[in-house]
């Protein structure tokens, strides 16, 4: 099953998926049905079920994940999302690719559905597969999703990272974008750009402590107290990834540090003859610091992950997660000086009492591992609240293969990992 499981993985990774790009994936899929013959149903928005025919009595069970992947690259890479696949390397057991993210996020969940489609040796009850668009940006997939059309009360989410783990519960999260207009003029005054990049990034769910030194707010934290006068910070690429890389322009006639411990930090005088007043900077500073990233509670984190500067706007992305209703509540009614708007949220998938699917899963990784499974409460958000609050009853668990790096131009994953994860599934299945 090795060679199938590559070989679908490569099969995938050969077809452009960023998000908001889903068609040509969501149209593979379409054809693998239309050459098993397998039912399918595809959406405007290229969302997608496919159904297979049981060869064994059972409850119908359901696989789901999304489409898209994080596009990432290095900065001498010319790779067009767009257009091209990903140039995956296999060395070993070790996957990564070529000065691009991977996408095993999820790339390795959609290989195993495939293999799962295509595979005529096992045995299964129904099985229907559930594919959704813009997990990685808007959530536009489940917002969109054609719940009645799912026939299954059993569901297995394949978007999860670690192989001796299922994921029970997640924190919900709200997605904030936060905006401010002050206002430039011209100062006589030295001008600097300081710059702060190659720090790691990843996924901010499954890299909290990461998120916590992500280089927007590390920088910011050694000019707060300064006397500068700010002309524009930029950052981050995503609100859900831990920011790697940040940049600021400013105006000073203080002595500025030359450092931060940091081989990737640099510091250069530039031509710049205007910035924000010294209260809008102290503003703008203040919000930064007060939007904590990393972990905040033993229930919450948070994550800075983007911020721009537009001429005098600036404009901050920012993503709060927390286990407790109340919490979460009470951080969608705080108060800034920025204009706030909420851009989405994810409810809290909340445990389910007597999960049948969950004792299934327990019951087959120690008859085939001889210990239980690690149970998770997660902080990354996911699709899964969605399917719970739409279809009434479904029993739903989330697992995956091993990945590390997740988001990034380092992302590894581990073929002994997916072999786990697919034989687990098959054996669950089965009866």
């Amino acid at each position: 099953m090795r060679d199938k499981l590559i070989n679908n993985f490569l099969r995938i990774s050969s077809v452009p998926r960023s998000s908001g790009n889903e068609k040509q994936i969501s149209d593979f899929f379409v054809e693998i049905a239309k050459n098993n013959n397998l039912d399918y149903y595809q959406d405007e928005n290229y969302n997608l079920i496919i159904r297979k025919k049981g060869n064994i009595e059972g409850d119908s069970i359901a696989f789901q994940v999304h489409l898209d992947m994080v596009c990432k690259k290095r900065d001498n890479s010319n790779h067009d999302f767009y257009t091209d696949g990903i140039d995956v390397v296999i060395n070993g057991d070790e996957v990564t690719a070529k000065d691009t993210s991977l996408g095993a996020d999820q790339g390795v969940g959609l290989a195993i559905m495939l293999t799962l489609m295509e595979e005529d040796s096992i045995k299964h009850p129904d099985l229907e597969f559930l594919f959704t668009v813009e997990e990685e940006t808007t959530f536009k997939g489940v917002i969109t999703f054609p719940y009645d059309r799912v026939e299954s009360k059993k569901m297995i989410n394949l978007d999860y990272c670690m192989d001796n783990a299922v994921v029970v519960a997640t924190a919900g999260d709200i997605v904030n974008e936060y905006t401010y207009e002050g206002q430039l003029s011209k100062k006589e005054m030295k001008s600097y750009k300081l710059t702060l990049d190659g720090l790691l990034g990843g996924n901010s769910g499954d890299y909290i402590d990461r998120s916590r030194d992500n280089a927007i707010t590390l920088l910011v934290s050694k000019l707060i107290d300064k006397k500068v006068y700010l002309t524009s910070i930029n950052g981050g690429t995503f609100e859900n990834d831990v920011a790697v890389s940040c940049e600021i322009v400013l105006q000073t006639n203080d002595v500025l540090f030359n450092e931060l411990g940091n081989s990737n930090f640099k510091m250069e005088q530039v031509e710049n003859d205007e910035s924000f007043s010294l209260e809008d900077t102290k503003n703008i500073f203040k919000q930064i610091i007060d939007l904590k990233s990393g972990r905040i509670t033993e229930d919450s984190s948070g994550n800075l992950g983007l911020i721009r500067t537009i001429g005098n706007k600036v404009m901050i992305k920012y993503l709060y997660r927390c286990i407790k209703e109340e919490d979460l509540e009470e951080f969608s009614n705080s108060k800034s000086i920025f204009n706030v708007n909420m851009l989405y949220d994810d409810h809290i998938w909340k445990i389910k009492e007597n999960s049948n699917m969950l004792k299934k899963y327990k019951e087959v990784y120690y008859k085939l591992f001889n210990e239980y499974p690690i149970e998770v409460v997660g902080q990354g958000g996911m699709e899964i609240t969605s399917f719970q609050e739409a279809i009434d009853g479904i029993d739903i668990i989330s697992i995956g293969a091993n990945m590390t790096n997740i988001h990034t131009v380092d992302e590894i994953t581990y073929i002994s990992s997916w072999e786990k994860i697919y034989n687990i599934v098959v054996n669950m299945i089965k009866d």
